[in-house]
């Protein structure tokens, strides 16, 4: 096909060539030379026109129903033309008017097809019509007018606008051939509809500067198939108060450089199928504070729609507005996804149906409208929610965002929702960096939270019920309710205060980190509640009140009391190992001589490296006595080392503290003061085969300070040897 082009009043120039006559020196006066015949004939015969010949260059061109009968035209004319304007009109009592123009050439100012009555203007073949100024499809109401094009090359030229429903109702049928025009109107001030078929091809149409459908009346865009071809064009879809406009995208191709819909009129996109492609924007909801009246929908009814943005997809920045991707498609942003409230007491949105396909944006920020995602696939670098409508992830929904923010509303996950990071290729993903400075919430009592992948930095709240976050590192420096159990990769404890609880226990697996689960502010283990850490440990550098169980290794470096705060005494029970670094605190409190329940203690069944200080608190105005003992740790894998200082309570006058290091206990004894019984080391009353026992548990070369005092060194040379059995065995029997 021969394809024309024409930019804006340059197109002239072609008429040159195919309308010389145009520019002769005798200037015609326009007269009317209408068409006799009541129900038309030949376009060549001279007698069927008013004027005794067909028109000439400047009349005024009418086919005009004047009886009872259609009246068509048939245009086989191959002469001249350049008329000036060319009005077909009906009758008002249901006869249309027509002119076939299934040949030829015709170049007119502007053509007006239907007024009192019908008209049409039928074009196929090669036919061309090119019109200088302005085509009316639907002049005045009640017309209407219609406009088939089926042309196999060709088609219509319109310098200016094209407008299907001017002031009466009107329709345009195009099947084959090329339209270019300035500006075509879709429903100016009367309903019009378009219908763009055929091959992409073989059917084209070229605005030069913009295409408005629905501008004050309802205008319908229909495209099958075809191809709009113009990407410094703009098309804009309900336009001015009265104005409805509706695009109805089922195939073909649009090219095109923005697209906006809903400014003082109702405007509504419905891709579902063929291509959409802009250089620049999308933009839903531009203009006025309105509800509901601007909407763009994608499903896949007619086949696979395809929506290819070169700059943003605003939606609702101005009116209320809705972008839907129900099933199927895929929607390609290369700039960001931005959504606004769009009208105060209500919200624009972006919603992902439970089928849909996918999404991909360079950055998603919701300023103020709701992000919901039932199903289908966005990924984006970024997503930031500064709304207080929130957002919301469910169902199948796979929200792949590298970087997400959260700083209003509340952020919902739910059933098999699924949050990680952008495809990193080779069947893998990059980690999700979740920000929260507001609320994010994974399921509740009654549905799953679905999965999260990737680090949560929270500084507002978290609210946990179920869904799997144990590939996660949660950092916590808000609130973290924690409603059921937990397991993560890490976690890291940065809040004022956390309790882990019996119904909530926390499983953290650790790998690939140094610690399992760190403590940097204020954490409490209730009694009977646990935490599990499985490849690397609990590490505490702040304070640590912990009545319950860790199963696996503890490392303190700082504050750690058994029990809970300031509440009853309590154990810590350690499934592990356990150290204590230098500058480490272990507190026991002691208000009787019962374990447990009277005084803290920790028990390990692994090995116990120690260092720093052992504090110890009495409590409940409680006075220890002569002979009192307190085993406040005990280690079943044994020590290494010793608490480096040792922070005591005053005794009553006579009395003293040892502190006793057996195989497997630290021991707090109270003792006459000088120690009468320095042999008795397991705080006993006697000297026996377990004083010896306590000896080889601590077996070597003393720990500074030496001297002048080291538990197991009762011979004072610095090193606990031979020599100490020697001595347990001089003083063998029971302590007086």
């Amino acid at each position: 096909m021969k394809r024309m082009e024409m930019k804006g009043k340059p197109a002239i120039k072609v008429a040159i060539v195919l309308f010389p006559f145009l520019f002769s020196t005798t200037t015609a006066v326009a007269a009317d030379n209408s068409y006799v015949p009541h129900a038309g004939g030949f376009w060549n015969v001279p007698g069927n026109w008013s004027q005794g010949s067909v028109p000439n260059a400047n009349d005024d061109v009418r086919v005009v129903v004047s009886g009872g009968s259609h009246k068509a035209v048939d245009y086989n004319w191959t002469g001249s033309t350049a008329f000036d304007d060319m009005t077909i009109d009906g009758g008002t009592s249901g006869q249309y008017g027509a002119i076939w123009q299934l040949q030829g050439e015709i170049l007119a100012n502007e053509m007006f097809l239907g007024n009192v009555g019908e008209a049409w203007h039928w074009m196929e073949s090669d036919a061309l019509l090119w019109l200088l100024d302005d085509l009316y499809v639907g002049y005045q109401d009640p017309g209407p007018g219609h406009f088939y094009m089926a042309c196999t090359s060709n088609g219509l030229i319109v310098n200016d606008n094209s407008y299907v429903g001017y002031s009466g109702p009107g329709d345009f049928d195009h099947i084959m051939g090329t339209h270019i025009c300035n500006h075509l109107f879709v429903g100016q001030s009367d309903q019009g509809t378009y219908w763009l078929k055929g091959s992409e091809e073989s059917s084209i149409l070229e605005p030069q500067y913009y295409i408005i459908v629905g501008n004050g009346d309802v205008g319908l865009f229909e495209q099958t198939g075809g191809h709009v071809n113009n990407m410094d064009a703009f098309l804009g879809i309900g336009l001015n108060p009265g104005g409805e406009g509706t695009y109805n995208m089922k195939g073909g191709t649009v090219d095109i450089d923005r697209i906006s819909i809903g400014y003082a009129g109702d405007g509504y996109f419905n891709h579902t199928g063929g291509v959409v492609n802009t250089d620049g924007n999308v933009n839903i909801g531009v203009y006025d504070a309105q509800p509901h009246r601007a909407w763009y929908k994608i499903s896949d009814t007619d086949g696979d729609p395809e929506l290819n943005i070169g700059g943003d997809l605003n939606i609702g920045e101005i009116s209320l507005a809705k972008f839907e991707q129900n099933s199927g498609g895929t929607t390609t942003v290369d700039g960001n996804i931005e959504i606004w409230e769009g009208a105060p007491g209500d919200y624009s949105y972006l919603y992902l149906g439970l089928n849909a396909d996918w999404i991909e944006a360079a950055q998603v920020i919701n300023h103020s409208g709701y992000y919901d995602q039932d199903g289908g696939t966005m990924s984006t670098p970024s997503l930031t929610n500064d709304s207080t409508y929130g957002i919301n992830i469910d169902n199948n929904a796979d929200l792949r965002a590298t970087n997400v923010t959260n700083n209003a509303g509340t952020f919902w996950m739910w059933r098999n929702a699924e949050l990680r990071g952008e495809y990193a290729g080779g069947g893998m993903y990059f980690m999700c960096n979740f920000t929260n400075n507001a609320t994010f919430q994974m399921g509740n009592a009654s549905f799953n939270g679905g999965t999260f992948t990737g680090h949560l930095t929270n500084h507002g709240t978290f609210n946990y019920y179920q869904g799997d976050f144990s590939d996660s590192t949660l950092t916590n420096y808000g609130t973290f309710n924690c409603n059921n159990p937990f397991t993560c990769n890490r976690l890291v404890q940065n809040a004022y205060a956390y309790n882990v609880t019996t119904s909530a226990p926390i499983t953290a697996y650790g790998s690939g980190y140094a610690n399992a689960f760190e403590n940097n502010a204020n954490l409490t283990i209730q009694s009977g509640a646990a935490v599990t850490v499985v490849n690397s440990p609990l590490v505490n550098n702040d304070n640590f009140y912990a009545g319950g169980t860790v199963n696996g290794d503890v490392v303190n470096n700082d504050y750690l009391n058994p029990g809970v705060g300031t509440s009853a005494h309590g154990e810590l029970y350690i499934d592990g190992d356990f150290t204590q670094s230098s500058s480490g605190f272990f507190r026991s409190r002691i208000g009787g001589t019962m374990p447990v329940t009277e005084f803290d203690r920790i028990r390990i069944t692994g090995h116990a490296t120690l260092a720093g200080t052992l504090q110890v608190l009495l409590t409940d105005e409680f006075t220890p006595e002569l002979g009192d003992s307190f085993r406040v740790m005990i280690a079943n894998g044994g020590y290494t080392g010793q608490f480096t200082n040792e922070s005591l309570p005053a005794l009553p006058a006579g009395l003293e503290w040892e502190v006793i290091y057996t195989s497997i206990h630290v021991q707090l004894n109270v003792v006459e003061e000088g120690d009468p019984c320095p042999a008795d080391l397991t705080g006993d009353d006697q000297v026996n085969i377990d004083d010896i026992f306590a000896v080889l548990g601590l077996w070597g070369p003393c720990p500074p300070p030496c001297p002048p005092y080291c538990i197991g060194d009762l011979t004072e040379d610095c090193s606990v040897n031979i020599d100490d059995i020697f001595a347990i065995l001089g003083q063998w029997g029971l302590c007086d």
